[in-house]
């Protein structure tokens, strides 16, 4: 099968001929496989799956990205992933990573990845929660991580 590549700023990105996710290297190891938003959300309470589809048409708002579902989750990837689900019962937790931490009490979670990559979790049970707050971090995360942005810059420059 014949291999596409997709222009990126930095370099240019290989496209899975399995799975058509997005990676940054010929065959880089992924959860490969075609699965569904509705999969995940197979043993969830009623409303949920809907509330994942709001969020999926959040994430799509952010910039070229593709949304992949995946067996156990569900990754956003612009260059590289920068955030995406994790299902529950009674809703999902958005996930996504940032340069910075967030201090909030909305944030419940934070799993340090390395000075780059801290990843961040907010709790997603209904409408109210898919705010402008989150689609802003969402952006920045976007912004930042999944274009990997500081890629772009000439060495030394520094922004203001």
């Amino acid at each position: 099968m014949k291999h596409r590549a997709l222009s990126a700023p930095a370099s240019a990105l290989w496209i899975c001929p399995t799975c058509g996710a997005r990676l940054i290297a010929r065959n880089l190891w992924h959860s490969c496989g075609r699965f569904t938003l509705a999969s995940l959300f197979r043993g969830a309470r009623p409303g949920v799956l809907k509330l994942a589809r709001e969020y999926v048409r959040m994430l799509h708002s952010l910039g070229n990205v593709q949304v992949l579902p995946q067996k156990t989750r569900l990754v956003c990837v612009a260059r590289v992933r920068f955030g995406g689900l994790s299902p529950r019962k009674t809703g999902f937790l958005a996930a996504f990573a940032l340069r910075r931490w967030i201090d909030s009490p909305r944030i419940v979670k934070k799993v340090d990845y390395g000075p780059r990559w801290r990843a961040h979790f907010v709790a997603v049970q209904s409408q109210d929660d898919l705010d402008d707050e989150l689609r802003a971090w969402l952006q920045e995360s976007h912004d930042t991580v999944g274009v990997q942005d500081d890629l772009r810059r000439p060495v030394g420059r520094t922004v203001p």
